[in-house]
């Protein structure tokens, strides 16, 4: 079976966010990612492969390598690329654990890069502020090496997300806060780490009750949000036991 030219103009147009919201659909490639996706409760639409690797999925359709080449967002084009609808998860009745809130994270790379440490640390969920940058965007899923399959994403304000549950604490990742190393984590928690350039936006700082920080020793000016991220997950399962 070969794919339609409405079909590849269509599939082709979940490049671009807006295509992908209209049409709840997003992109995975390459073998690593589709084994994931197809090993995952993702929902798959369509699965196209190139010749040679009819073997390994024989019910998948076979397209040729131009049309896997406007597909794929890969410099070197990929020859497995999947079609999977974008999951749509409730909000949970309550929260008892301690969970993250991305503020405006804007690179698909750190988002995916997160993805994976809260999956690492098995949490379970994350809730994303409207401006961070789209989930499914094919650098954050490629970047999540299948992670974002297993995370449950909710994209919601703080303001609404404090106003659904009642945390604890709503702490901020800043600089200038508590050392990391000598605070103590309670359930029913909330950890808000900010964009890239600018931190917690102005309207998160007010909802935060608490502040935390990694103590630098060196000389580097700052540290990545993903590897931030990491380093605040593990000082949470070093503590509690979920």
């Amino acid at each position: 079976m070969t794919i339609s030219r409405n079909d590849l103009k269509k599939f082709s147009s979940l490049k671009r966010k807006s295509k992908r919201s209209e049409l709840e659909l997003f992109i995975a490639e390459g073998k690593k990612i589709c084994n994931e996706l197809l090993n995952s409760n993702v929902e798959l639409e369509r699965l196209f492969i190139t010749e040679n690797l009819k073997p390994e999925y024989p019910n998948a359709e076979i397209i040729s390598n131009k049309d896997a080449d406007r597909l794929s967002n890969l410099k070197n084009q990929s020859n497995i690329i999947a079609i999977a609808k974008i999951p749509k998860y409730n909000l949970p009745e309550k929260i008892e654990d301690i969970v993250v809130y991305l503020d405006g994270i804007s690179d698909p790379g750190n988002m995916g890069t997160i993805l994976r440490s809260l999956d690492w640390f098995d949490h379970k969920r994350v809730f994303c502020s409207p401006n961070c940058v789209d989930i499914f965007n094919n650098k954050t899923v490629m970047a999540s090496m299948g992670s974002v399959f297993r995370i449950k994403s909710h994209v919601i304000s703080l303001n609404k997300l404090c106003n659904l549950f009642s945390f604890k604490n709503i702490i901020g990742a800043t600089l200038n806060g508590q050392n990391l190393n000598s605070f103590s984590f309670e359930k029913s928690s909330i950890i808000i780490l900010g964009n890239e350039a600018n931190g917690i936006s102005l309207e998160s700082e007010k909802k935060i009750n608490q502040n935390i920080s990694i103590i630098k020793k060196g000389n580097a000016e700052s540290l990545n949000v993903s590897i931030a991220t990491g380093i605040i997950l593990n000082e949470i399962n070093r503590q509690t036991n979920f």
